[in-house]
């Protein structure tokens, strides 16, 4: 849920990273997957699919890829 007015939401971008947790250790990165205007496929059309239905559940099965991968700085 997002309290944000719909046209904002529209030009904002959905990162969501997945991490494993080790305790003790450091956490490592999984992958990742980002919704927004710049997404491709499916990611785009879940996305639009997303604004288009404000208020409803809308569900995508997406492959997490390398590419949200955190900065190493």
């Amino acid at each position: 849920m997002y309290e944000l007015p719909h046209d904002q939401l529209a030009k904002k971008t959905l990162e969501i990273s997945v991490w494993d947790y080790d305790l003790g250790m450091s956490n490592d990165f999984i992958g990742g997957v980002e919704l927004g205007i710049n997404a491709k496929g499916d990611r785009l059309k879940h996305w639009f699919e997303c604004l288009k239905h404000t208020g409803k559940k809308v569900e995508y099965w997406h492959s997490l890829t390398q590419q949200c991968a955190p900065s190493s700085d």
